[in-house]
């Protein structure tokens, strides 16, 4: 309670400070930023069918600064699914005027994302947010547009090539979650959460060399989530230099993890009812100790860029993640995100949360740009013990087999898991019409005897900033 009349305090004072300044200079300064984003999902083959569209519009608007004061307000407009699954794109345009968004479907939104108060300081290069806001750190890098949160975020840049950062939220929800869980009504989570980072900058002092080091707690969930990235570029001749990455993920349960939260099947996630408790069936409970290290060497030369990596892991289980990507820097298109909601990839709810669950992966990507338009293609092989999760077409055979391995959380029974080995292969065509608009073609085809699908994404980007 006294975390959340701090941020009214604050809130209210800097309120205030724009209020009784000239609201004429906030205005005539403000600046816009954020993107419209449309895309066209296609998937066939014996384990996966849809088709569908995705618009998303986030704009944010952040006022002039007054005494070092700004505000910021951001809309979230979004409609259709995250990844088709057994549905087609019939009905997507939802009646007549506009689409109406009558908590009938999950991922459609429209309302106020962002609404907090900015301060920076003349005596420190310190920025201290509070308010409503996105949560963006690199446990969570990959969906940092759905990540919310309400309490205050402070970074700092004294230190000469070092960005020092730390945020609490007292009620959140990630993007991954919501989505995971299927679920129309709005909710959040009340397990209050603390995340503290350092990373280095392009002022760092050890030219070409750059870190990340960021540490999360989460009350009654987990007691640890660490990321760390080291990273190092060997430049050569003729403009052509090789970069060697490390990175690592650990997260530490709590032993009586539960969500706080009211009314909904993610407050029974943890129960033996669900199958997650320590010993629950059939899931075997959840994974205590998680953990994820990628190895990554890359090439730059000229318009081209390619990397070849390996990725394992540790402990009883892999999903170490706030989301299903983080900041981690892999190659593939599909393997992490063949449904919605991070259930697959790293993140700490979905299919590695559960133990005895392992993975490894190698990718090899090549991509080439030539003045406006890119070409690509990448390549992976999954597998362990990985519990990979399956569109509902796919799962209608799984379910029946031997190596079913259960749904890929409670709330999800119409998508079944097992340990599978697939091969994705990812050909992509991109083009910059401006500076700000562009567009894309990637097709992903997942072949081998456990899964066999393809996929078709057209997207297109309108940046504002």
């Amino acid at each position: 309670m006294k975390f959340l009349k701090s941020i009214v305090l604050l809130c209210m004072t800097g309120g205030c400070a724009l209020m009784g300044s000239s609201l004429k200079d906030a205005i005539e300064n403000a600046t816009l930023d954020g993107w419209l984003r449309g895309k066209y999902f296609y998937s066939d083959g014996a384990d996966g069918s849809g088709q569908g569209y995705q618009m998303f519009f986030l704009p944010n608007v952040h006022s002039g600064e007054v005494n070092g004061y700004s505000l910021t307000v951001g809309l979230f407009a979004a409609y259709g699914p995250g990844v088709p699954d057994a549905v087609t794109s019939d009905n997507s345009i939802g009646g007549s005027r506009a689409p109406r968004i009558d908590q009938s479907s999950a991922p459609d939104v429209f309302n106020i994302s962002n609404l907090y108060i900015n301060k920076t300081f003349e005596s420190s290069k310190t920025t201290v947010r509070v308010g409503q806001m996105n949560i963006v750190s690199a446990l969570n890098a990959g969906t940092s547009y759905g990540d919310r949160g309400i309490g205050g975020m402070i970074e700092n840049k004294d230190i000469q090539g070092i960005r020092l950062y730390a945020s609490a939220y007292d009620s959140w929800m990630t993007d991954n979650i919501m989505l995971a869980m299927n679920q129309a009504t709005t909710y959040g989570i009340g397990n209050n959460i603390f995340i503290l980072g350092v990373e280095s900058d392009k002022d760092f002092q050890v030219k070409d060399l750059g870190f990340k080091l960021y540490y999360s707690y989460a009350e009654q969930l987990y007691n640890m989530m660490m990321f760390g990235d080291i990273h190092y570029k060997f430049h050569l001749d003729n403009g052509v230099s090789i970069g060697l990455l490390g990175q690592i993920a650990g997260t530490v349960m709590n032993s009586h993890a539960a969500f706080h939260t009211k009314g909904t099947n993610l407050s029974n996630y943890f129960s033996a009812l669900a199958g997650l408790d320590p010993e629950g069936a059939p899931y075997g409970g959840y994974a205590k100790t998680r953990g994820i290290y990628n190895l990554q060497v890359n090439i730059k030369a000229g318009g081209y860029t390619g990397k070849l990596g390996y990725i394992g892991s540790f402990g009883q289980g892999y999903g170490t993640m706030l989301d299903s990507k983080g900041a981690f820097n892999v190659g593939g298109q599909l393997w992490n995100g063949i449904i919605a909601g991070g259930l697959m990839g790293f993140g700490w709810t979905g299919t590695g949360g559960v133990k005895n669950t392992s993975l490894q992966a190698v990718y090899f990507t090549h991509h080439y740009k030539l003045n406006r338009v890119g070409f690509g293609i990448d390549a992976v092989w999954v597998g362990g013990k990985n519990r990979y999760p399956f569109m509902k077409k796919g799962s209608k055979r799984i379910r029946q087999s031997s190596k079913n391995r259960g749904s890929v959380i409670p709330a999800r029974s119409d998508n079944v898991t097992m340990d599978a080995r697939i091969v994705e292969l990812s050909p992509q065509i991109s083009y910059a019409f401006t500076d700000k608009f562009t567009g894309s073609v990637v097709y992903s085809q997942m072949l081998s005897d456990d899964l066999l699908m393809g996929r078709a994404v057209v997207t297109l980007k309108y940046d504002f900033d």
